[in-house]
């Protein structure tokens, strides 16, 4: 688990999944991206550059792998820290100033003045993964059923969730950032067809830099080779080959039975062991490792 606030600074991180994501997320760039489609639809409002000179609130991005079934108290925890923590700092910053001459008894003692004001605070939670968000998406979604009128009394927190199996095809467009590769991807991940034609259809994963492709490989297990020092990975073709790789090593797989299916029946039809019966098909060196390692693992 970890939050990540718009200075860049990981607070938590946990397991590999949560390592990769934090690295990738830490780029201003991705950063900025994810907050202008999610707030903004898109519009470039944040500027990577500038992130936190142009930021009116406070921002975190909090990287979800799994899904967390209590994610709205979670949040609403660390929203109202923040919260906290900005009063604190408006009440050390008035001690510090001693600007507290005029003030009436009731400011004196809250140490937080009339004019005071917070910056609002937004968490983003981002799913990396294919699956839907079955998780409860607001404190109310997690109550058992209650009187109307008991929970008309109790303020709704809601979590702002960014999913990919969520997001339309058609928005895909509004990322500026490689999220757009990463998020479609994840999207698909479980369907290899509809896979292969984003692939096919987005030239920008012929060349996805190495944090997306470590980001894949973690969360929804793309298994996409990354040669040593490589920082560019040519996805389409990667995968390519890996649905060549698997292809053979079916075949292989296939053509092994096969032969061990032949020389049982000879063992059992001519009572030839099973060498002798592999000296009769002229079976390979490497094809006799197979069988003997069949036949161990058959007795």
């Amino acid at each position: 688990m970890l939050v990540m606030r718009h200075i860049l600074k990981v607070v938590n991180s946990l397991g590999v999944k949560d390592t990769v994501t934090t690295k990738y997320m830490r780029q201003n760039e991705i950063f900025a991206d994810a907050f202008n489609y999610f707030v903004y639809g898109g519009e470039q409002v944040i500027n990577p550059e500038s992130l936190e000179e142009l930021d009116t609130c406070e921002v975190e991005i909090e990287n979800q792998s799994n899904i967390h079934y209590a994610m709205p108290v979670k949040n609403m925890v660390y929203d109202a820290l923040q919260y906290a923590k900005q009063v604190e700092a408006a009440v050390a910053s008035h001690k510090v100033s001693g600007d507290y001459k005029g003030a009436d008894s009731d400011e004196y003692l809250s140490g937080f003045m009339k004019e005071d004001r917070l910056l609002p605070v937004v968490t983003l939670v981002i799913y990396f993964d294919s699956k839907e968000w079955s998780g409860p998406l607001s404190i109310h979604d997690m109550f058992d059923k209650r009187d109307a009128r008991v929970l008309a009394l109790v303020p709704d927190y809601k979590i702002n969730l960014l999913a990919p199996v969520s997001i339309e095809d058609g928005d895909f467009g509004k990322f500026q950032s490689s999220l757009k590769e990463v998020l479609s991807f994840i999207k698909y991940a479980r369907d290899k067809d509809e896979l292969k034609k984003v692939l096919d259809a987005d030239e920008s994963f012929r060349h996805l830099g190495r944090k997306e492709v470590d980001v894949l490989n973690a969360c929804v297990g793309a298994k996409i080779a990354v040669k040593e020092g490589e920082e560019a990975v040519d996805v389409c073709l990667a995968i390519q080959q890996m649905n060549e790789e698997a292809a053979q090593k079916a075949a292989q797989k296939e053509r092994i039975s096969t032969l061990f299916a032949n020389i049982k029946n000879l063992m059992e039809k001519m009572g030839w062991s099973a060498e002798q019966s592999m000296d009769v098909l002229s079976v390979s060196d490497s094809d006799r490792k197979a069988i003997r390692q069949l036949l161990k693992s058959k007795t």
